[in-house]
Order: structure tokens, then C-alpha cells, then sequence
């Protein structure tokens, strides 16, 4: 633990050291100094047993960053640049409230009674469908008139209802003038593994992830949906 006398560089390391969200967002070039450093003010002083200036916590800031950017050998704004393909267009969206129903494998013969009333009854809400050869997902808003029919239908299938959960939804346009295929498809799957890799370093949770060359949705908790948000919209929206 720091004493009272530890200096403002290093009670700065401590605390953003102990936050990989920080870190990521500082590595990536998409934090902003000022607003973190008003951000962990108050645990600054605490650890220094003074009151700090913002400045002075700003430039430790960007030398500690300097200095994981040198001991990593990479760059922060140009390494989002490098990782990230820029695909004009690209739209993302957070929707809360959901519902993830898993069903029963064994029961997939008994599903169409489902879907059919949800197609019969023209619900407008949002909901999504993921088969696999195990299983079948219904990712849904969790409102009452979906929960009856998934209800209606329970003594049909075994399945479980997971709910809390948010959806983030990445849309991915064609790309305009693209003549040569081979390098659009890299473009693709470059953008689509990036995004992983930023779930993934982030250490943020994802409950299910599904992926198409136009399309990526990601389930995960509503907190952990939000931080996943705040730090790609301003990575991959351009």
C-alpha cells in the first residue's frame, strides 16, 4: 500500500493500473486526459493526503502512458488506426431490456408454435434467432406479451430464460468502390476480429456473441453492456 508521501505520478499508476477499462481506453487514444483526470481527483488526494491540481495529474497521465506505450512498443492513436479497418457507415446500437430463451435441443420439432404466434400476432418488437445444430436462442425485448407466449409455450420444450441482459448491435455496410473482393473480405474479417479484441482485452464479459460478415451482436449484463459501448462507439464509428 502507498503511504501519505506517495507522489502524484505514482499514486496515478496505482490507481489506473488497478483499472484495465482505463487502461484500454488510454492505450486505444480514446480517452480523454482532462475528464479522467477530474475522473480519479479525488483518489489522487487520497493517496497524496493533499489536494492536487488538475494539471498536474493530466501530465502524469500522459507520462505514465508514454511510458506503457514505450515498454509495449505500439502507439496509441495510430494503433486504433492500424487495428481497426475505417468502414464508412458503420452504425451501432444499444438496446436494453432483453431476454435470452434457450431451448432444449431435444425439443426443436415443438418450436414452430412459438414463432408462429409471434409472427401471427405481428409483434413489432425487437427480437433476434440464433440455431446452431444444438441449440436455438430467441434473443427478445423482455416485455409482458413475449414472456406470455414463451409461457404459453413452456410445457412444450425444457428451455431457461436468462434476463438483465443488453444487446449491442454492430452494422456493416458494403464497402462503396471496392472493386478488388479479396481485399474487401479482409477488410471484414480485420474489422470483425478487432472488435473482438477489444471485448476481449477490456476483460468485459459477453453472455453470446454472434457473428456475420454484415453483422455482429453481442449479448452481455446491462453494466457490462455499457462499458462495452463506451469504449467502441468511439473505435469503430468513424
Amino acid at each position: 500500500m502507498f503511504t501519505a508521501s506517495v507522489s502524484v505520478p505514482l499514486a496515478v499508476r496505482e490507481i489506473l493500473s488497478s483499472n484495465n477499462l482505463y487502461l484500454q481506453a488510454l492505450l486505444s487514444g480514446i480517452a480523454n486526459y482532462t475528464a479522467l483526470a477530474q475522473k480519479i481527483k479525488p483518489d489522487v488526494e487520497k493517496l497524496t493526503a493533499s489536494n492536487v491540481n488538475i494539471g498536474t495529474i493530466v501530465v502524469a497521465i500522459k507520462r505514465l502512458v508514454d511510458s506503457l506505450q514505450k515498454d509495449e512498443g505500439r502507439e496509441s492513436k495510430s494503433s486504433v488506426k492500424n487495428i481497426v479497418p475505417i468502414i464508412e457507415g458503420v452504425r451501432m446500437s444499444l438496446t436494453g431490456s432483453m431476454i435470452d430463451i434457450d431451448f432444449n435441443e431435444s425439443r426443436f420439432g415443438h418450436l414452430s408454435d412459438i414463432f408462429d404466434e409471434l409472427f401471427e400476432k405481428e409483434i413489432s418488437h425487437n427480437y433476434n434467432v440464433f440455431q446452431t445444430d444444438k441449440q436455438i436462442r430467441l434473443l427478445a425485448e423482455d416485455i409482458k406479451e413475449i414472456r406470455n407466449i414463451v409461457a404459453s409455450g413452456s410445457k412444450k420444450f425444457d428451455g431457461s430464460i436468462k434476463d438483465g441482459l443488453s444487446k449491442i448491435t454492430i452494422t456493416i455496410p458494403r464497402i462503396a468502390n471496392e472493386s478488388d473482393n479479396n481485399n474487401s473480405n479482409n477488410k471484414y474479417y480485420s474489422f470483425i476480429s478487432s472488435v473482438s479484441d477489444i471485448i476481449y482485452n477490456s476483460r468485459i464479459k459477453v453472455q453470446d456473441a454472434f457473428f456475420t460478415p454484415r453483422e455482429i451482436v453481442l449479448v452481455l449484463n446491462d453494466n457490462d453492456a455499457v462499458k462495452a459501448y463506451e469504449l467502441l462507439r468511439p473505435t469503430i464509428t468513424k
